[in-house]
């Protein structure tokens, strides 16, 4: 089965691992700091050079895999109809797919929150709002409330598909970047998260990941570099589900403390552990992440004395 080399690209280290896939052993690990200021790939080299000193060529690795979340994830705004319903999937989306939810807008935009979401400056902005036929001002005034915008930002679009088309109407007059996907929120309590996880996911790789050299390094794993959030709720998946040849271990609850965030990652069901305890509003999926954008260990550290 030959090895595996495992990079990781993180907001203070790059680390790569090198596993023996047949004799199932940690073979190498090696780190050095990370050149995101610079290039990544200049840390990248540094770590391969690393382990062909070791006696190691990574180069002849069987698989090649990377995650990074060197650029510090993603900053978000959400915007939604309602707090209790379209704004929480709209934020359960973006958690899921490694994105920091940094403000949450309900209701009509006022300019008061206008200039808040300018000041915030955000990676991107998920606009949502209606179920499919349902409330469609809200989500069209919030359109031309954020056409407005002075801020050369992308924009999802994952609302009422009634609305979505003259919605994107005024956005692409406003010369806005708009990504067009399912409704968040079809029906009322009835979620559709995987289709904006799979577009915020791909607004990641090109906007954020590639603009730090990283496209370099996916030319050389031969595979698309994966946010390291995205990475690590996979992984706490697999292991609860398990595979075809090894059972899972069940419900588990993962904490992944990082330079720059902490994230928590639980694959359970989360039923009321109390008798007579009634259920209200969305449904919490099986799989989900949370994430404290103020807690690290080192950009955030500052936080945590």
């Amino acid at each position: 089965m030959g090895l595996a080399l495992l990079m990781d690209i993180g907001s203070t280290y790059t680390k790569a691992t090198v596993v023996d896939l047949e004799e199932v052993e940690l073979k190498a690990r090696v780190e050095t700091l990370t050149t995101v200021n610079e290039d990544i790939n200049i840390g990248v080299n540094k770590v391969l050079k690393e382990l062909k000193a070791m006696g190691i060529d990574p180069d002849k690795a069987e698989y090649k895999l990377a995650c990074s979340s060197a650029a510090g994830g993603l900053k978000m705004v959400a915007l939604g109809l309602v707090p209790d319903l379209t704004v929480e999937a709209a934020r359960r989306a973006a958690l899921g797919a490694g994105a920091k939810v940094g403000q949450v807008f309900c209701y009509e935009l006022t300019d008061t929150e206008l200039e808040q979401i300018v000041k915030y400056s955000p990676d991107i902005i998920l606009l949502a709002g209606g179920t499919d036929g349902g409330n469609k001002n809200v989500i069209i005034h919030n359109s031309r409330k954020l056409a407005e915008l002075e801020l050369d930002v992308p924009i999802i679009v994952a609302g009422n598909k009634v609305a979505a088309p003259t919605v994107e109407k005024i956005l692409l007059s406003a010369n806005k970047e708009v990504y067009i996907t399912e409704n968040v929120m079809p029906k009322l309590e009835s979620l559709n998260i995987e289709p904006v996880r799979k577009t915020i996911r791909n607004v990641f790789l090109s906007k954020i990941i590639y603009a730090k050299g990283l496209s370099k390094l996916s030319q050389y794993t031969g595979n698309a570099i994966m946010p390291t959030p995205s990475a690590v709720m996979k992984a706490a998946e697999l292991l609860a589900r398990g595979t075809d040849k090894h059972e899972g271990l069940g419900e588990i609850m993962v904490v992944d403390i990082g330079g720059a965030t902490t994230d928590v990652d639980s694959v359970a069901v989360g039923t009321p552990a109390k008798a007579g305890v009634t259920l209200r509003g969305l449904r919490e999926p099986f799989v989900k992440r949370t994430v404290e954008g103020d807690l690290g260990m080192r950009y955030s550290a500052p936080s945590l004395v």
